[in-house]
């Protein structure tokens, strides 16, 4: 049966060769262990409107959302390119639950 596209609809593993959840080879994301002490828990890295997308509805499940540059080293040395992507498009996701507004 073709998918939304009009290609023969494929099981995810097969789509381009990747696994779901894959990473570029060597990618290391790891949280910032000081954000985590703030109580932030680390979601995923994202990028363009997936990002936009994924802040806003964080938000609207009413959590505070933190977004910060993926560090260089999180790629392989030998992956210029992929550090300059990460630098320029990519963010690391945190959110919180919300803390109530002290008056004050």
């Amino acid at each position: 049966m073709p998918g939304p596209d009009g290609l023969p609809e494929q099981p995810l593993e097969r789509r381009n060769g990747a696994e779901p959840g894959d990473l570029p080879a060597g990618a290391r994301f790891r949280p910032d262990p000081r954000l985590l002490a703030q109580g932030w828990d680390y979601r995923f890295v994202a990028g363009g409107p997936r990002l936009q997308e994924t802040v806003q509805l964080y938000r609207q499940l009413g959590f505070e959302v933190l977004t910060q540059p993926v560090p260089a080293e999180s790629f392989p040395d030998d992956c210029e390119g992929c550090q300059l992507v990460a630098l320029l498009e990519l963010r690391t996701i945190y959110t919180r639950i919300a803390q109530p507004k002290q008056d004050g």
